[in-house]
């Protein structure tokens, strides 16, 4: 094994220098003493990933990747904070004889809360961010740079990004290229062996293509990693991939329970993957458990003594999987074996499976302990040959892709059919429309001659469309409806077409009287409004209302800023300054309503700044949603005047 830069790198703790790390985290990339090792476990596999340099079973490939994610520094990412200002640390790190509390919090900060690691700022959203990320890991892993590949990782980057023009994943490209130490990487963090690319090939295939034995035997191990720990924590024996045996299940020695398989036997798949994922983390558990109580200096460590909370699930599957430290050494291996029987009878093709419909309930549809707890009767154990071990092919899996993709291609179909009827649709309604625009231009192209020499908007013609009758108050009320249902009846045929029945309307002086004074009363009510000098003055104190909401907003959230009080006075003068500039004729009410929220908006600022002074959580996320609905209504006032004003220009 190639040892890397410095002794400081390969033979101490990452967190706390200890000399004695006789431990690795795989996901961090750093070597661990025997306290801290105890902590990391505590943190859960989802945080770190712990295992023993000494007894555990390492793939070659994975030790070396390791090694070299610590030999160069992949602890520098972790404490990227602490080694600002030329590699002088800004707070003290832990030391070996420190208690196992002050290590504890330095952990936890460091590796749960990622206190220290860099982060870079992104301006675009987190769609835009995550693809940035993967297109540089899709990069990454064709080059041998395994510590740049890390940092993207951490950063972020998804293991399984598809590249869209590439049409492929990170872990495509690195079986690509026969970089086995980047495959490894991406196999720590999640990668699937399984994606297809954009030619429905999966890495398996590539390997294949360019015949890497090494690396289609590490892809395969990987498919089958759940099930081998299965059968090694059964019978201290695992499948021979290379001979075409994957799946493999004790002949004798176990006992299938009846009612435990029944259950397991009615969960839809995506439950019966989510309890198989639930039990693997507990076997792994248990396994790393003895290699840890078998070294001498745990003995006074305290361990968390089931599976820890795990905060990406839900609350449920949590309890679930700690349920699982409950069985004893026998109940668990039972229920490790009915789930190999029934992972065999899914893997099948030619059984049918009986599911349970979506919406039945994830977890709460897992056996009790008491169920699983039944006495075992060893008279009625089944007779078992060499039937038992099963080679699962790559039949069933085509059988899963051809589906999807039939199932794709037949809804695509339906989508093309809808598209092309509604395309036949608007061609219909936009010649309609062509047609309709050929018939105005003709008729606009012969002028129109008013023989009473008015202009067009005086003319009786004019006057007769908008159908405006001077009546006598007595017969006011019936006359309006006599006048609606002539205007429905009116109603022109297309939006081009003018209405007729002109000559019908009688003495068109009056009518003409009567538009006369309607729009002298308009301008009227118009003229309340001032000047156009006054108008965009007006329009302008809107606007610095608008953004100095906008800036309230942002400091509100903000907690780390303390502009909340002055934004909302800035808020304040702009609304005075708004009050001072309208006339208080045209909008008394609604000056008069912005005045008193601008004060009120004013107070909860303040308020709001002293609950974040005193750590009140309560009280802020009150004072929050008052600014917020106070804001909303100023906001509301602005826009009606805005629009009044705005109209009035016309």
């Amino acid at each position: 094994m190639p040892r890397g830069k410095t002794r400081h790198n390969l033979e101490v703790c990452g967190d706390c220098g200890a000399a004695d790390a006789t431990w690795a985290s795989v996901n961090k990339g750093i070597l661990l003493c025997t306290q801290c090792c105890s902590i990391h476990r505590s943190l859960g596999r989802s945080i770190s990933q712990v295992k023993s340099l000494v007894k555990s079973t390492w793939n070659p490939n994975q030790l070396t990747m390791f090694y070299t994610l610590n030999n160069n520094g992949a602890n520098n990412i972790w404490e990227h904070a602490l080694l600002e200002n030329g590699s002088k640390l800004l707070r003290k790190k832990p030391n070996a004889k420190d208690p196992i509390s002050v290590k504890q919090e330095y952990i936890k900060a460091k590796h749960l809360q990622c206190a220290y690691t860099f982060r870079e700022q992104y301006e675009d959203g987190l769609l835009s961010v995550e693809n940035e990320l993967g297109k540089q890991l899709h990069a990454s892993v064709r080059s041998a740079n395994l510590e740049t590949s890390f940092r993207l990782l951490t950063s972020g980057a998804d293991p399984n990004y598809f590249h869209d023009e590439k049409g492929s994943t990170p872990l495509h490209i690195a079986v690509s290229s026969d970089q086995k130490l980047q495959v490894e990487l991406l196999l720590v963090y999640g990668a699937n062996p399984n994606s297809p690319d954009s030619q429905g090939r999966t890495p398996l295939d590539y390997s294949r293509q360019y015949n890497n034995k090494e690396l289609m035997s590490r892809l395969i191990e990987s498919q089958y990693e759940v099930t081998d720990s299965f059968s090694y924590y059964l019978a201290l024996r695992k499948p021979d991939h290379a001979a075409g045996v994957h799946f493999w299940i004790p002949a004798t020695g176990f006992k299938s329970n009846p009612a435990s398989l029944s259950k397991l036997q009615k969960l839809t798949n995506p439950v019966f993957e989510e309890l198989a994922m639930d039990v693997y983390d507990e076997v792994e558990r248990r396994q790393t458990e003895a290699i840890w109580l078998s070294c001498a200096d745990t003995t006074e460590l305290n361990v968390v003594p089931f599976l820890p909370v795990d905060p990406t699930l839900s609350t449920i599957r949590n309890q679930g999987r700690q349920k699982l430290a409950r069985f004893s050494t026998p109940e668990l291996k039972t229920l490790v074996y009915d789930v190999l029987i029934d992972t065999q009878r899914r893997q099948m093709p030619d059984k049918a499976r009986t599911t349970e419909d979506d919406d039945d309930p994830l977890y709460d549809s897992v056996a009790e302990d008491e169920d699983y707890a039944e006495p075992i009767d060893r008279e009625e154990e089944p007779v078992r040959n060499k039937d038992s071990i099963i080679s699962i092919g790559s039949i069933s899996k085509t059988n899963q892709v051809l589906e999807q993709l039939t199932k794709q291609l037949k809804n695509s179909d339906n989508t093309i059919t809808d598209l092309r009827s509604e395309v036949l649709k608007l061609r219909h309604y936009v010649k309609t429309l062509q047609t309709e625009n050929f018939e105005l231009r003709g008729r606009m192209g012969k002028k129109v001659h008013f023989s009473n020499g008015d202009s067009g908007f005086d003319s009786l013609e004019f006057i007769a469309e908008k159908q405006v009758v001077d009546e006598s108050p007595s017969d006011k009320h019936a006359d309006e409806v006599d006048l609606r249902q002539k205007k429905t009846s009116q109603r022109p045929t297309s939006m081009y077409e003018t209405r007729e029945g002109i000559s019908k309307v009688a003495n068109w002086q009056a009518l003409k009287a009567q538009i006369k004074q309607n729009e002298n009363a308009k301008n009227a009510s118009s003229g309340l409004y001032g000047s156009p000098k006054e108008r965009e003055m007006v329009l302008q104190c809107t606007e610095q209302i608008t953004r100095t909401i906008q800036l309230l907003c942002k400091s509100i959230q903000d907690l780390e800023r303390e502009e909340c009080v002055a934004s909302g006075a800035k808020v304040g003068k702009a609304v005075a300054k708004l009050a001072g500039t309208i006339p208080q004729e045209s909008e008394p009410e609604k000056i008069k309503l912005m005045l008193e929220a601008s004060s009120k908006l004013q107070l909860e600022c303040l308020s709001l700044q002293i609950a974040r002074l005193k750590g009140d959580g309560k009280s802020i996320d009150v004072h929050f949603s008052n600014i917020r609905d106070i804001g909303f209504n100023i906001a509301k006032y602005t826009k009606d005047i805005v629009t009044k004003y705005s109209a009035s220009q016309w």
